[in-house]
């Protein structure tokens, strides 16, 4: 019995990575589910930027609030060595969101969430580029198998002429478009997430990213012509732009979390469980009736992700000593930050390690403490 606890805990610490970032995809699918709603089925319909500012306008909030409350180290601008790289961090966040918004405007939650998929293969060969991490051919198959089981799940139309719901074929292609540049921006936030490692607190990077979209989105909606601020008329739309909002900060808050503790190849391949959500909230919400084809798509996908899963964790990368070098040696010269005898990391939590331990905890290239 013990030793059944003993592996069970060896292998959620070496993938709470990979669950923190399973769990922020249920966020963002819902988040999808009712931003989709609020864009195709209110009147007026609501803008994506709109969207944007009523999300990111909630989560720099709710940040704001819980980094004073829990006096989170370096806030609000963080350290001076990865202050461009937080910025960095916002504004590709912005254009990977702005991408998926606009996008779910003409086409369905399935054609947008897997074009969406895109990323993952982008951001880990950017990542084994620029910060040298492996992408095993574990990873690669996994992501390919995925996609197929995305494929057979979405069975995404070729042709762009075709339309549903009034969306014109340039409405179409354009929509495509925007979300293939949402694409680039997601996977560069992958990778400036990996670059910051832990040398900053999760909180600080999703602030840095809700107050550039807000900033954004609000001079969008002040001064761009056709931009327009639509107020909500009925409760429903209170509480779905407030859920958007809530959600919103959930989301980037794990799947930062996740990917300071996990490489951007496998904590990537989580992101086609937002198919299996998406086909999962289209049944209970549209009451549509999944063929053989979808049903064989979801398998395929919840398969993937449980291989990779269940896959050893790789040794760190060249970067992953870089930054560990980094944290204990201060990045400008400086004397590292001590607490109790061991460099500060910033995680979810605080963590007691024992003194016994210590030497073995910060022996294991993956920065737990």
């Amino acid at each position: 019995m013990y030793r059944l606890v003993d592996s069970v805990k060896t292998w959620f610490d070496a993938n709470i990575g990979l669950l923190l970032f399973a769990t922020g995809q249920l966020f963002s699918s819902t988040m999808n589910l009712f931003t989709r709603i609020l864009e195709t089925t209110s009147d007026p319909p609501f803008s994506a930027m709109q969207i944007v500012f009523a999300r990111m306008s909630i989560t720099t909030l709710a940040c704001t609030i819980y980094m004073l409350y829990k006096k989170v180290p370096d806030a609000p601008f963080g350290p001076k060595e990865v202050r461009l790289l937080l910025i960095g961090r916002g504004l590709t966040g912005f254009v990977g969101l702005f991408g998926m918004y606009y996008s779910l405007t003409y086409l369905s939650l399935s054609d947008a969430t897997v074009i969406s998929f895109l990323a993952p293969t982008v951001a880990g060969f950017a990542c084994s580029i620029f910060l040298k991490e492996e992408f095993s051919r574990i990873n690669i198959w996994a992501g390919l198998i995925s996609f197929f089981g995305v494929i057979l799940i979405a069975q995404p139309s070729s042709d762009l002429s075709s339309s549903s719901s009034g969306v014109t074929s340039g409405q179409r292609v354009g929509a495509v478009g925007v979300a293939l540049t949402g694409v680039l921006g997601a996977a560069g936030t992958f990778t400036v997430i990996r670059c910051i490692g832990k040398r900053a607190h999760p909180l600080l990077s999703v602030n840095y990213f809700a107050v550039i979209c807000t900033v954004v989105s609000t001079t969008s909606l002040a001064f761009f012509p056709g931009s327009r601020f639509v107020l909500p008329r009925t409760a429903t739309q209170w509480l779905l732009l407030i859920s958007i909002g809530i959600c919103g900060f959930c989301y980037q808050f794990m799947i930062t979390a996740g990917l300071q503790r996990e490489k951007a190849g496998r904590a990537g391949n989580m992101l086609y469980l937002q198919m299996f959500y998406a086909f999962l909230f289209e049944k209970l919400v549209w009451n549509d009736t999944p063929d053989w084809l979808e049903i064989a798509g979801s398998s395929i996908i919840l398969g993937s992700a449980v291989l990779v899963a269940l896959t050893k964790r790789n040794s760190e990368s060249e970067y992953d000593k870089l930054t560990q070098n980094a944290t204990a040696e201060g990045a400008s010269g400086e004397p590292a930050r001590i607490h109790d005898g061991i460099p500060e990391a910033y995680e979810l939590a605080e963590i007691s390690v024992p003194a016994d331990s210590r030497q073995g905890a910060l022996g294991t290239g993956r920065g737990d403490v």
